[in-house]
């Protein structure tokens, strides 16, 4: 018989990915769209946009911490740290034997 709380953890993680789908087909289809119609395209606004907003996200936490409050020092010392965690949460979880890869 499965634990509940373990039924109820895949629960959760099942409904964050089913909202993080729905939140990326929203600001793609939606957001985004109506983002570059107001953005000037002559003057490549919005390829200036997009890198700064890269640039940006260099020096910001991926994941929020609430306990830093509204210290932006606290947030330049743990973006490192995020980003490194990052890394770790996406890492493959199947790896490819040797037979099936392309050479």
């Amino acid at each position: 018989m499965p634990n509940i709380s373990d039924s109820i953890m895949q629960n959760l993680r099942e409904l964050e990915q089913y909202y993080n789908e729905v939140h990326i087909n929203e600001e793609e289809k939606e957001e985004m769209p109506a983002l570059e119609e107001v953005l000037s395209p002559a003057q490549g606004e919005s390829e200036s946009i997009a890198k700064s907003f890269g640039r940006t996200k260099t020096f910001v936490p991926s994941h929020s911490h609430p306990s830093a409050g509204e210290h932006s020092v606290m947030g330049l010392l743990t973006a490192p740290i995020d980003h490194v965690a990052d890394v770790f949460r996406k890492f493959p979880e199947n790896t490819i034997s040797s037979s099936t890869s392309t050479k």
